[in-house]
């Protein structure tokens, strides 16, 4: 018996890595899983490969993100884990291939509105800690994410700026090269660097003393409970307003064992 995720997205981001963090705990508590997507970056961070070698036996427990599914899967269990609202709306979806929904939050699933068994489970995060501010963080802003038109990198910037932070460092891949060219260049200056993605989370958070996320919709934002972890000051809208302080990740351990029937 074996669990398989497989996302439709395993390049940089929030969702791909808190399925990277659950492979992981999976697999370090004998629990054999394997995480496949369809980009190349998860691959050196967990079990991973490639979505196309993928296949599905009987005793699978299949978690699916992001992926269109139709009919139905030979597995033991098969699950639709949702860490997005408008981006995938589950009235356009047709749920009877699978056992449950997972989400992360109830405000999510009362937004996504349809009926069928769930279950809530939070996302399992880094092993960030506090107390290891840089001596340089003090009045540095960080505006961590992908630089697109729903993370409104652009609006981060100028909020940033706008609460007196002498330096705004964007962290992040551009996703979007239209909205990067046509809104957020332009603000780029010595006072505004980047963008640049970096792999060390730890000395990203330890070297700024704030992070900025202006986000058009967003369900539990990993970078809200990475600020908690880390001693950083989250500045949110009203769209970043889910999610709880990290969960112990024993306790996601045992929801996802509940909800497997493991």
């Amino acid at each position: 018996m074996s669990i398989k995720i497989a996302t439709g997205w395993s390049n940089p981001g929030g969702s791909t890595t808190a399925h990277i963090n659950l492979c992981n705990l999976f697999n370090e508590n004998g629990m054999e899983c394997t995480l496949y997507g369809p980009h190349e970056w998860h691959l050196d961070k967990c079990k991973a490969a490639m979505l196309d070698t993928m296949s599905v036996e009987e005793s699978d427990n299949m978690i699916f993100h992001y992926i269109p599914v139709r009919g139905e899967v030979p597995a033991r269990k098969v699950v639709l884990s949702v860490h997005e609202k408008n981006l995938m709306p589950l009235k356009d979806v047709d749920l009877n291939s699978f056992d449950f929904v997972h989400y992360l939050t109830n405000e999510q699933r009362k937004w996504h509105s349809v009926n069928h068994p769930y279950y809530i489970i939070p996302n399992v995060y880094d092993d960030l800690k506090s107390g290891n501010k840089k001596e340089g963080s003090k009045g540095v802003a960080g505006i961590i994410g992908s630089v697109d038109r729903n993370k409104q990198t652009h609006v981060s910037i100028k909020r940033a700026l706008e609460e007196g932070f002498k330096k705004v460092i964007l962290f992040g891949r551009v996703t979007e090269t239209n909205y990067f060219e046509r809104l957020v260049k332009p603000l780029l200056n010595e006072q505004v660097v980047g963008p640049s993605y970096s792999e060390d989370k730890q000395d990203m958070y330890d070297s700024i003393e704030a992070a900025f996320l202006s986000s058009e919709s967003e369900v539990a934002p990993l970078i809200k409970g990475e600020c908690f972890l880390t001693g950083t000051t989250f500045y949110g809208n009203n769209n970043t307003s889910g999610g709880d302080e990290p969960f112990p990740k024993s306790q996601v351990l045992e929801k996802w064992k509940q909800a497997l029937d493991l």
